[in-house]
Parts: structure tokens; C-alpha cells; sequence
């Protein structure tokens, strides 16, 4: 009984390491494709470098109405999107956001985000400090051939 007590006891430990420790968060810098039909996705990778998870809970940009965070799914050959409240960062691992998979909504751009243009996009996570990137528009065929010619993606 009391090993088995000690086993529970550790394997609790374990689970709490991720989130007792602390992120250390590395985002890279941020591509937008071309807006069409009043939206356009956003494509980024935060890697966390610490011992401790974190979470993306919101972004924000002055470039559009709102910035919302978007999984791609397929089931029965459908591609749906679904909006997501935060997306989990666990330690040591690098989540990409890419076309077709994760990815940042940006929801009624302005008339300034065209191709080539660049604007800020500000991270909010649930345990560490904002960080702010820059984000440069590009046509969404490259940022799909991009995450296809990376083989981490």
C-alpha cells in the first residue's frame, strides 16, 4: 500500500513539473497572406525553450478588427475550422501555425494589409509576459508551399 501511495504521489509530481516550471518563450516572426473574403490567416512558431508549459490565449494587432485562434480539421473528407480558446504550449516543443492546421484568424483586416505591407501582432499567454512580432503579408500560395518545403511543419 505504501509503495503504491509513493508511485501516486510521484507520477502527480511529474504531471505538475510542466506546469510549476517556467516557459521561455521564442516566437518567430509572423507571415500574413493577402486578405480575401474580409480575412486572412497568419502563420507563426513559438517554441518554448523552458521547463514549464504555457498557452497562447489571444493576439491582437491594431491592423485588423480581431485576431482569433484557428485549427483546421478533416473528418469524412470536410476541412472545418474551429475556433479555439487557447492553444496549449507545452515545454520544450515548437508549435507551428501553418495553412491547413493551427493558424491565426485575422478577422477584417484594414486597408493597409496588402501585399508586402508589414504590421504588429501582439501575443498574450496565459503564464509569460506579451511578445510582440512583425508580420509581413505574402500571398497564401507561398505561405502553403513554405509549410510543405519545411519538413517540421
Amino acid at each position: 500500500m505504501a509503495v503504491s501511495s509513493w508511485l501516486v504521489g510521484l507520477a502527480l509530481l511529474a504531471g505538475a513539473c510542466g506546469a510549476a516550471g517556467t516557459p521561455e518563450l521564442e516566437v518567430s516572426a509572423a507571415q500574413a497572406a493577402v486578405p480575401l473574403a474580409g480575412s486572412s490567416q497568419i502563420v507563426l512558431t513559438i517554441t518554448n525553450h523552458g521547463d514549464g508549459d504555457d498557452a497562447l490565449v489571444a493576439v491582437d494587432t491594431d491592423a485588423a478588427v480581431g485576431i482569433e485562434l484557428h485549427e483546421t480539421r478533416i473528418a469524412d473528407d470536410r476541412a472545418t475550422m474551429v475556433s479555439l480558446e487557447e492553444v496549449e504550449l507545452p515545454a520544450g516543443e515548437t508549435v507551428r501555425f501553418r495553412p491547413g492546421g493551427l493558424h491565426l484568424m485575422m478577422i477584417a483586416p484594414d486597408d493597409e494589409v496588402v501585399l508586402g505591407a508589414t504590421f504588429q501582432l501582439t501575443l498574450e499567454f496565459d503564464r509569460s509576459e506579451a511578445i510582440t512580432t512583425t508580420a509581413e503579408v505574402r500571398d497564401l500560395l507561398d505561405l502553403a508551399e513554405d509549410a510543405l518545403d519545411d519538413p517540421d511543419a
